[in-house]
């Protein structure tokens, strides 16, 4: 049996980011239906699904060997979220995002969280690379 790990998946960010819009739309449509949600919970489920787009990211980044792509359409796909997604609890909730609460400042934090965390998934793939690169040319020299 072949082992699939998470780390070898290599799935393109804008692809990524159509997943998880396309699991936003849905879980908005069911509250919207099924339950009364209030103004605020729309951007509460926007939120989480940005900040899931944000980890999901970062963590699927490792399997790119090109880092300068990846981070490219990563950054083109998480502000391409925050704005369909931000427009979608607009329209949904008829409140925009100051009459929400804080979630602009919560939308800020997720992104200076997103960039730093990307940067340090990025540090630890270098330093992994180099690390591995040393050991093979000391097996090399026993």
């Amino acid at each position: 049996m072949k082992d699939n790990s998470i780390l070898e998946a290599r799935i393109h960010p804008l692809k990524q980011a159509i997943g998880v819009l396309s699991i936003l739309i849905v879980i908005l449509g069911v509250a919207k239906l099924i339950f009364s949600p209030t103004s605020s919970n729309y951007w509460e489920i926007v939120s989480a699904g940005v900040l899931f787009y944000a980890m999901m990211n970062a963590v699927l980044s490792i399997a790119f060997e090109n880092q300068n792509y990846y981070w490219l359409y990563s950054i083109i796909g998480f502000f391409t979220l925050l704005l369909l997604g931000g427009g979608l609890a607009y329209i949904l909730s008829g409140t925009n995002i100051d009459e929400a609460g804080s979630f602009r400042w919560i939308f800020l934090v997720f992104t200076m969280g997103y960039i730093i965390l990307l940067g340090i998934v990025r540090t630890m793939k270098k330093i992994i690379t180099i690390a591995q690169r040393e050991d093979t040319r000391f097996k090399n020299e026993q």
